[in-house]
């Protein structure tokens, strides 16, 4: 028997679902028009297709999809529309790039012909909309790209971009989609989903373990760096028991997770400063950017280990930190593996690490302690030290923050992996409410939050986020820290010019974003919950009672709070 012929879209649709897609987070357009009905030919033979999730934003629908991989390990669909929507979407896929997020990120492409074929142009949109090189605008941030050309590619297009997106390094890829082909149909026995496994994670070098085991069993002063370790619980395991083992201190560097618990007697905070220059090895787990060279370098003799899935993170087009040895490894079997060799040394020296561990564990605890007592003092305002840490005690066990340069991580203590999401390298702001939403997607039962900036809450499209969240039932807490104005930009001005014109100005240029919005207007008119709050005094409880509100009634609350930078 003949298997009838399907169009091109209804195979995309087919072959998603075989490669373990949940969700298309989509925004649609002209082009969607073979979507749609393979869409409703799924409904009338009452299969199941992935579900397409409306997204008012497209930088929404990538932070989405984000987020659902972040509590799920799954990679998930993103489709857009033609050049405008890729245009959109940049930044979103700039970030999921940068942090290694694998997903299939879609498009459709203005129609090829003017005439003759079944989805050939009929809107005046369609000359304008049409580009020499659509894929040139995303191609430094996707690691494949490709426009389907007849619909008989489409079940192994999907299978390989689906595979190479989940191949470590992991990252988005994309594929574009002309009408025509998706409206055209294919003998579906010369178009089979060709099902494609992505590649196994890279192991660690059993040779380069070793030596990086000789160095570390004979280290005196040890210091590990990293930013993402802590994707996996498995890694956070490893990272803990290999510092806890031979008294190594971790810094969490420009960390986006949560990579080594708050209390762990090896936890060295969050800048290396303190313990780069007297370090006589260093190991950089996972970090894009251990420290910045123009402030301060490790001994120029002290050898340097970098170890992860792309230690030498090859699409950042120039960085120059050392790397004598250069392990590419998945995170949590490297520490693994460096572990066990470590400690089968015949130059492992007990005596040294507990002379370490003797000084270091006092000294860590000090620090972690005066960092405590500063974030719980309240002033008389509100301080980025206090939200962080009234917001870590609403939370609780288990709750779940997007950080998104609203809180500061130095004041919150954090123990649980995977209860905490920061900004990727690539400082695309937009994105913290949307990958919120996609947890909770993925997560249902877990309690979520969004911390960010008042300007960072304009980039996220609020409007756009607050009426997914409410459509689509997704709880979540917004918490806004409003100062009127974009500080990031003043304090990146006096890191340059420290005794500067800035320094001494009350109102910078560039910075300011008085009259503010009323935040919580906002979210009341999206149908969500909004709050207020600038008294020290009732922070806490206002803050409790958002996350009550959240969990009890199951409604999205923004709540807007009124702070004076630290």
């Amino acid at each position: 028997m003949t298997a009838a012929p399907k169009t091109a879209a209804r195979l995309f649709l087919d072959s998603l679902g075989a490669g373990g897609v949940d969700y298309v987070f989509a925004n649609a357009g002209t082009d969607f028009a073979p979507i749609l009905e393979a869409l409703l030919e799924y409904e009338n033979d009452q299969a199941a297709a992935p579900e397409f999730i409306i997204c008012p934003h497209e930088n929404l629908a990538v932070a989405m999809a984000h987020g659902y991989f972040l509590a799920s390990g799954r990679a998930q669909g993103v489709m857009v529309h033609v050049n405008v929507g890729v245009a959109n979407a940049l930044c979103g896929l700039l970030n999921a790039a940068r942090d290694n997020i694998p997903m299939l990120f879609a498009s459709g492409r203005t129609p090829i012909t003017e005439q003759g074929r079944l989805g050939s142009r009929d809107n005046f949109i369609h000359w304008g909309q049409e580009m020499f090189d659509q894929g040139a605008m995303l191609r430094e941030f996707v690691k494949w790209d490709y426009e389907l050309r007849c619909p008989e590619q489409t079940g192994a297009a999907v299978g390989r971009a689906l595979a190479i997106a989940q191949s470590e390094p992991a990252g988005p890829v994309y594929l574009s989609l002309p009408r025509e082909v998706l409206a055209a149909t294919a003998d579906c026995e010369l178009a089979p989903q060709a099902p494609t496994a992505a590649a196994s994670p890279p192991s660690p070098d059993p040779a380069a373990i070793d030596r990086a085991a000789q160095l570390l069993a004979t280290a005196k002063s040890p210091l590990l760096i990293t930013a993402r370790a802590g994707r996996t619980a498995r890694g956070v395991a490893a990272l803990s028991t290999l510092a806890e083992k031979f008294a190594i201190p971790v810094v969490e560097a420009a960390a986006n997770y949560m990579c080594l618990p708050g209390d762990h007697e090896m936890h060295a905070g969050f800048t290396p400063a303190p313990y780069l220059i007297d370090a006589d090895l260093i190991i950089v787990v996972d970090a894009p950017v251990p420290w910045t060279p123009s402030r301060i370098n490790p001994s120029p003799d002290c050898p340097v280990i970098q170890m992860g899935p792309d230690p030498l993170f090859e699409p950042l087009p120039f960085r120059g930190f050392r790397s004598d040895i250069s392990i590419k490894t998945e995170t949590a079997a490297g520490l693994e593996a460096l572990s066990a060799a470590v400690a089968a040394s015949k130059h492992l020296d007990q005596p040294i690490i507990d002379a370490r561990r003797t000084q270091l564990a006092p000294k860590l605890a000090k620090a972690r302690n005066a960092r405590r007592e500063k974030a719980t003092r309240p002033g008389a305002k509100i301080t980025h030290d206090y939200v962080s840490h009234c917001l870590n005690q609403a939370l609780g066990k288990g709750g779940i923050l997007v950080n998104e340069r609203g809180c500061l991580r130095e004041a919150m203590e954090l123990t649980e992996p995977g209860t905490f999401f920061g900004p990727t390298i690539a400082g695309g702001l937009g994105a913290s409410i949307g990958i919120a939403l996609g947890i909770k997607l993925a997560a249902p039962d877990r309690m979520v939050a969004a911390a960010l900036g008042d300007g960072s809450c304009i980039f996220n499209n609020p409007v756009a986020c607050l009426q997914t969240a409410v459509a689509r039932q997704l709880p979540i807490l917004i918490v806004v820290l409003n100062n009127e104005a974009w500080h990031s930009v003043k304090a990146s001005t006096l890191q340059v010019y420290p005794d500067g014109a800035t320094a001494h100005s009350n109102r910078p240029p560039l910075t300011s974003l008085t009259p503010s919005p009323d935040y919580a207007g906002v979210a009341k008119a999206c149908g969500a919950h909004g709050a207020k709050v600038s008294d020290p005094a009732a922070l806490q409880q206002v803050l409790s009672d958002a996350v009550a509100m959240v969990r009890e009634q199951n409604k999205t609350v923004l709540v807007d709070i009124a702070i004076e930078m630290n």
